[in-house]
């Protein structure tokens, strides 16, 4: 009897130690951020989340900014947002087109570094 109880706790034992893939019981990983709201860009990171954004006219882009010091500045000068490292930025787009904007801290051009756009349709 005591043969068959020996081989037994061996194979019990190293079955348990083989199988245990979170020894510090932390249990599986937290699920990713939740996405941002609609018409949401968040900025961190010295970037912009989307960096594309389409939407309708007369619809209000929000800028959540995550980490800074950032800005948002448009091409056309218009709805620009100062330096800040949190809160938000808004701005309504009443025509059709496409914006592009840019942190001008993180980029010297609106064709690189931290740029972004918002295509506006009809």
């Amino acid at each position: 009897m005591k043969r068959r109880l020996f081989p037994l706790a061996v194979g019990l034992l190293v079955n348990l130690a083989c199988s245990s893939s979170d020894p510090a019981g932390a249990g599986p990983p937290p699920p990713p951020p939740p996405p941002p709201p609609a018409n949401t860009v968040n900025v961190s990171s010295n970037q912009f989340t989307p960096n594309d954004l389409s939407v309708s006219r007369n619809t209000t882009v929000t800028w959540s900014f995550q980490s800074g010091p950032h800005n948002v500045t448009f091409e056309d000068q218009q709805g620009s947002s100062g330096n800040q490292s949190s809160g938000t930025h808004t701005r309504q787009f009443g025509a059709s087109g496409t914006f592009k904007y840019r942190c001008t801290l993180h980029s010297s051009s609106f064709t690189s570094g931290m740029i972004g756009q918002i295509s506006v349709t009809n």
